[in-house]
């Protein structure tokens, strides 16, 4: 089967969740025995070292930036994005020739199904004419765009109204001319089926490849959080978490320190400041896996943003103990007939209960990493999972 993937960014190197989860699939679909074509736009560069980052890909189609970022052109951007009436992410990628050229391209290497990775892929094609020669439209929404906009954009205030609205109207026309829709989380697809009244939505976890790490029992004198403060999203899930939770968990254990991983801002270390905890900026892949391996237990304190937690996910397929937010917990949760794979704590009281216990018991620590790779390997890494996209993307995997 030919498959085209849609993406309307960079796609290496990989260092953020988005991306990893998107490489997910292109690598599956590539060891499911799939011909995998690619578009990726809105790039800055020629990309000519693109085969050694993604070699699953047969061909790829690189479009460079056709509408300037807001930095080095403030002016034009916001009258180009006021004439328009699509959300910013949609409107920068649009253009009559590039799409021109996804739909020869569509043609010329007989794709039979079309994968956007996300609904402002749509820029490219033409619905109508693509359904009608039988060809198959599959949209993933890794998060509920509109959703992710309005929390992502709230420190602005009214100012950010007329994006998230445009984006939620985008979203409203786009999905429903989908043959299916696939989210990612639970929670995402009970949204869209609410909001958007769609009957064509699947929920299928991203199918990610067991880790070839594992955390070990040390005597770690540190705890971790996995993720950039450039984030906002992770910015204000930990400002609440800093504030509420661990000045009281750090008077009660001195000696434990709170690492937090990713680039920040200078301004961001200063409202952080605090004599136990530490920023470790941008490592080393190698460093660090040995800095999340080596941890006491990390934390996952996230209370905003839509699409599941892939920096959860990553801790679970290492078998890190992790106490989580109830949030992450919407986007991959876990029912009786597993055994409990990360504590899940719905207050701050709570998640200080849970912090002192894994601090003190090393027999919780052990029980909870065991249990966390049986479930990460249940959830996302089996053949069942892969089964079922195979099925949703008509491909006859395994038979």
């Amino acid at each position: 089967m030919n498959i085209l993937l849609v993406m309307t960014r960079k796609m290496y190197p990989i260092d953020d969740g988005g991306q990893q989860g998107i490489a997910a699939h292109y690598r599956m679909l590539s060891k499911m025995g799939a011909e995998v074509y690619g578009v990726m736009s809105n790039v800055n560069d020629d990309c000519t070292d693109w085969h050694e980052y993604m070699p699953e890909f047969k061909e790829l189609l690189i479009f460079k930036r056709c509408h300037p970022q807001f930095g080095k052109k403030p002016i034009r951007t916001l009258l180009e994005w006021g004439l328009s009436d699509k959300p910013r992410q949609a409107q920068v990628i649009e253009s009559k020739e590039n799409k021109k050229c996804v739909m020869d391209y569509i043609k010329e290497k007989d794709i039979e199904t079309v994968l956007l990775e996300g609904p402002f892929g749509a820029e490219y094609i033409e619905f109508d004419h693509l359904r009608a020669i039988g060809i198959r439209i599959i949209i993933v929404e890794h998060n509920v765009e509109y959703v992710y906009q309005k929390e992502a954009l709230s420190k602005y205030g009214c100012l950010a109204r007329p994006e998230v609205n445009r984006t939620k109207k985008y979203e409203r026309m786009i999905l429903p001319q989908a043959d299916k829709i696939v989210t990612v989380s639970p929670m995402d697809k009970k949204i869209l089926e609410k909001e958007f009244g769609l009957t064509n939505v699947a929920f299928l976890p991203i199918p990610m490849e067991m880790a070839d790490i594992r955390w070990k029992k040390t005597a770690s004198t540190y705890i971790i959080f996995n993720g950039s403060l450039n984030s906002y999203v992770n910015y204000y899930s930990m400002k609440e978490f800093c504030k509420t939770v661990f000045p009281k968990y750090a008077k009660h254990h001195p000696e434990m320190k709170l690492l937090i991983t990713g680039g920040v801002k200078d301004s961001v270390r200063k409202e952080f400041s605090h004599a136990n905890i530490e920023f470790t900026g941008f490592v080393s892949e190698e460093r660090l896996y040995e800095l999340l391996c080596s941890c006491c237990f990390m934390v996952s304190p996230i209370i905003i943003g839509s699409g599941t937690k892939l920096k959860l996910m990553e801790g679970l397929s290492m078998g890190i103990p992790i106490v989580a937010s109830e949030h992450c917990f919407e986007g991959i949760p876990f029912q009786g007939d597993h055994s409990v794979p990360y504590l899940v704590a719905s207050t701050a009281k709570e998640y200080l209960a849970y912090m002192e216990q894994l601090t003190d018991s090393v027999e919780m620590r052990e029980s909870l990493s065991r249990t966390a790779v049986d479930f990460y390997y249940d959830m996302f890494a089996s053949e069942k999972n892969r089964e079922k996209w195979a099925e949703t993307l008509g491909i006859d995997y395994g038979k």
